[in-house]
């Protein structure tokens, strides 16, 4: 592999691992409770805990946090 591969290889991660932090802020502040009702009292401290895993997988996080019905309101 030449190194001008490995730059863009590099360079490919960490855009991916950016918009993954980008998306995980907000996802573990707002959207883990949408997905799973029992996330609603996390602490901070969990929430954190989840947020690595989040930037890895956000694409299928964003779809299944998109996909999500809101709740009727009684």
């Amino acid at each position: 592999m030449s190194l001008e591969t490995a730059s863009w290889i590099m360079t490919g991660l960490g855009l991916y691992l950016g918009i993954g932090l980008l998306f995980g802020l907000p996802f573990v502040s707002f959207g883990a409770s949408k997905i799973d009702p029992a996330a609603k009292d996390m602490p901070l401290q969990a929430r954190l805990i989840i947020l690595p895993g989040t930037m890895l997988l956000w694409p299928l996080m964003a779809i299944k946090w998109a996909s999500q019905k809101e709740p009727p309101i009684s």
